[in-house]
């Protein structure tokens, strides 16, 4: 090779191998700039302000996509609570624009789904809402209103058609049952507490006190002979002959029905129905919206139907509830 050309070849050897270097430090820089170092981490150009709001925009973001989760007490099974209230939570969904899923709840569950967090409304019979209540200040948005009976039901207690029974006096070292001590109201409490007022108490005058989940089987031990006396909660006896469970309203007897004028002959005083709560935590916009939609749902609109009821009405006073809870000392009675 002659002197020139190899000198031509140290000259281009040399400003290839100088762009390879700048090329080589172009990428340390950028590098550098895409994976700060401890020292540049600590003190960032972006302000702790800004960050900040970003980091609560992500996570409103993020809040604002989760579905809202809603307890359902279950009364029949999972399969019912679904099929009466999915369409609730449907209407809900496109009033507010947020999903919803259903959680149906037992009565152990409706306390302890809320405890530990993983609601963010409810729905339950009005002793355990109260409770509820009492306990993690929940808010009651609005009242279920149902087809001629409006937001107020009651207890019945109910014996066999030719029992010899004809008085709660009567019921003295008989053998009762109820769906639950602590949480069924028109299914234990309202009668336990009827009975309290007027001196009798079924923990220790009835010869045995059983709790038996279903209101079906409760009547069904009655006409059976099992037990003599049980607690049901209005509306049960109409729902047993629809089904072909039972043949007639008269296939009991309620015992000492009250005489004010309500659709379903009861013993009990009458009390506030369901309310649809909402958590502590809840987002107080989707709180406001969904209170809005309750209350002002269609009369023929599907859901209501699915669920049985007559609408929504503003949430009602539940004092009664709260000082039945305090005398019978149940489970939040010494609650502030």
């Amino acid at each position: 090779m002659s002197k020139l050309s190899n000198s031509l070849w140290k000259i281009i050897t040399f400003t290839i191998a100088i762009a390879i270097t700048q090329l080589l430090m172009a990428c340390g820089e950028t590098e550098a700039e895409l994976s700060p170092t401890p020292a540049a981490t600590a003190t960032p150009e972006v302000s702790d302000s800004v960050s900040g709001e970003a980091a609560s925009d992500a996570a409103s973001d993020a809040a604002s996509g989760a579905p809202i989760r809603v307890g359902i007490l279950t009364i029949d099974s999972a399969m019912s609570v679904h099929e009466r209230y999915s369409p609730l939570l449907d209407y809900l969904s496109e009033a507010t624009g947020r999903s919803f899923v259903l959680v149906p709840l037992t009565q152990e569950t409706q306390f302890t789904e809320v405890a530990e967090g993983k609601l963010d409304f409810t729905l339950n019979n009005p002793l355990a809402a109260v409770q509820i209540r009492r306990l993690y200040d929940t808010e009651f948005l609005a009242t279920h209103s149902r087809p001629k009976t409006g937001p107020e039901f009651s207890g019945l207690i109910v014996v066999g058609r030719d029992s010899e029974i004809q008085t709660l006096e009567d019921l003295r070292g008989r053998k009762g049952a109820c769906v639950d001590f602590e949480t069924a109201a028109a299914g234990c409490i309202f009668q336990i507490y009827h009975l309290q007022q007027r001196g009798i108490d079924p923990f220790v005058d009835f010869s045995d006190f059983v709790e038996n989940k279903s209101q079906d089987n409760i009547v069904l031990g009655i006409l059976n002979g099992s037990i003599d006396v049980g607690f049901i909660r209005t509306g049960q006896l109409e729902k047993m002959v629809a089904k072909g469970l039972i043949d007639s309203l008269d296939a009991v007897k309620i015992l000492e029905p009250a005489e004010d004028g309500f659709l379903y002959s009861h013993t009990t005083d009458l009390y506030p129905e369901w309310p649809f709560a909402a958590l502590k935590e809840a987002d107080p916009d989707l709180v406001a919206k969904i209170r809005e939609a309750l209350l002002n749902i269609p009369a023929d609109h599907p859901a209501l139907a699915a669920a049985k009821l007559e609408g929504f009405v503003p949430a009602v006073d539940y004092g009664k509830i709260d000082s039945l809870i305090k005398t019978l000392k149940l489970k939040s009675w010494d609650a502030d």
